[in-house]
């Protein structure tokens, strides 16, 4: 049953499908604005959409899709989707009359801006953004024993490996100060290192965050805002590491979710815990503390509170057999980490991630325009898969492919995760023109690589 055909009796005046698309024409420009049916969820390319930072994506609308669904059927979506957030303002054809009689002419020499919200191109979030990571990062916090200390500013490269992690949330500006946190190395099934004796653990699919005592950050520095209730479970005299997670499957619900200024939804996240920054120990020592804090009996043991379970690999045998387990659960992959290594605010070969892929074909449809380092070169692909979905590939392309990319028509091979909802690849990366190809062709995909599939518990 679809839960957007009828809400409260209330019909959209135009019924979109799932992955329907919709163009809207903007009111005081020659813009125009791609409108997009995903899931639970109603997507405007707008500035307006993209600037509701504080509403979960599925309680976001905007004046285009007001018009296109009506101003009664969307404060009902919205009601429905976030009954404790703001509802939406009356629409501005509504406002109007009332508006002209405390309006005051403009004062000389200024130029009056128009009353539409399309000329704010300041936006936050674009769930079909191509290149919105940042080239640089440019100031960071340390991960030291002191809650909130600032580290020496530096200079290092985005890595396209994290994408999924940072790709959920908006680029910091240069003023945001990027917690130091030990970041992983792919571990090579066939040449990785031998991981017996290594700690082994599920790699969630939550969002990673830094809690520094007082605040939950993300990894590109940007603060998150769960109530009150949920940081004052939270010890406030060490630093931890660890993900805001939805359960598996739930990554577009959790970042929804976590995007949401004191959503009441946070009651279906928890803050998974799987190392403190502060302790400068071996890990044995690290997993002890938080064991006391935060396992059975610790002293800040709580339902949103998870110690992740940690267990020594015995062979390369077992790694393989947890990954398979882990991934029929709908679970992403495995982490290893090394015995006695410390914690290290950088990438390190003592943390390494384990995940499968899936490689597939697809034809390019067009060629979407860079930006920031990318300006003036292809930011991504346009691409449409088999099954005639359309989506973006902008991760593996080199400055010369961005110059010279695949022509129109081309097949590429592409390699990602999973599916998302709306049943296109989550976070592709591409790897090459498909020569001996002359039409795409989809993965085949179990069904618990696909998002939103309800699965068990290790």
């Amino acid at each position: 049953m679809d839960e957007l055909a009828e809400i409260a009796g209330i019909r959209p005046k135009v019924i979109l499908a799932d992955g329907q698309r919709h163009e809207a024409k903007s009111q005081s420009s020659s813009a125009v604005y791609t409108i997009k049916r995903t899931m639970d969820h109603y997507y405007c390319s707008c500035p307006a959409w993209r600037n509701q930072g504080g509403a979960p994506v599925n309680a976001r609308t905007c004046k285009h899709l007001k018009t296109l669904l009506g101003d009664n059927y969307e404060n009902a979506r919205i009601k429905m989707k976030n009954p404790a957030g703001p509802q939406p303002k009356a629409s501005a054809s509504k406002t109007k009359a009332a508006s002209k009689v405390k309006k005051r002419a403009p004062a000389a020499g200024k130029r009056k801006k128009p009353a539409d919200d399309d000329d704010d191109d300041d936006a936050e979030y674009d769930e079909e953004k191509t290149d919105a990571r940042p080239a640089k990062r440019l100031k960071k916090a340390s991960s030291s024993s002191k809650p909130q200390s600032k580290g020496k500013a530096k200079e290092v490269d985005e890595d396209e490996e994290d994408e999924d992690e940072e790709d959920a949330e908006d680029a910091p500006s240069a003023a945001k100060s990027v917690p130091e946190l030990l970041l992983a190395n792919k571990w090579d099934i066939e040449t990785g290192p031998d991981p017996t004796g290594w700690w082994m653990s599920e790699k969630l699919d939550g969002v990673r965050t830094y809690f520094d005592g007082s605040q939950f950050i993300s990894r590109l520095g940007n603060p998150f805002t769960p109530p009150n209730w949920f940081l004052d479970k939270l010890p406030k005299d060490v630093t931890l590491d660890g993900e805001l997670y939805g359960g598996r499957g739930e990554f577009q619900s959790t970042v929804s979710i976590v995007k949401t200024v004191n959503s009441v939804h946070w009651k279906n996240i928890s803050f998974q815990i799987f190392d403190i920054p502060s302790l400068p120990l071996p890990f044995e020592d690290r997993y002890a503390a938080l064991r006391a804090k935060f396992g059975p009996g610790g002293t800040h043991a709580s339902d949103q509170l998870i110690l992740v379970e940690h267990v020594l690999a015995t062979s390369r045998e077992h790694v393989l057999q947890r990954l398979k387990e882990v991934e029929s659960l709908g679970g992403e992959g495995v982490m290893l980490r090394r015995a006695g290594s410390l914690y290290e605010g950088r990438r390190s070969s003592s943390l390494l991630k384990i995940k499968t892929f899936y490689d597939a074909e697809a034809v390019v449809t067009g060629h979407a325009p860079g930006k920031g380092r990318n300006k003036g070169i292809t930011g991504a692909l346009m691409c449409k898969m088999e099954s005639g979905k359309l989506f973006n590939v902008g991760s593996g392309l080199t400055d010369k492919i961005r110059k010279a990319p695949p022509a129109v028509g081309s097949i590429i091979t592409y390699r990602f995760q999973e599916l998302t909802r709306d049943g296109v690849p989550r976070f592709p990366s591409y790897i090459g023109v498909a020569i001996d190809k002359d039409e795409p062709k989809d993965a085949e995909i179990p069904a618990h690589r696909k998002a939103g599939v309800a699965s068990g518990s290790a």
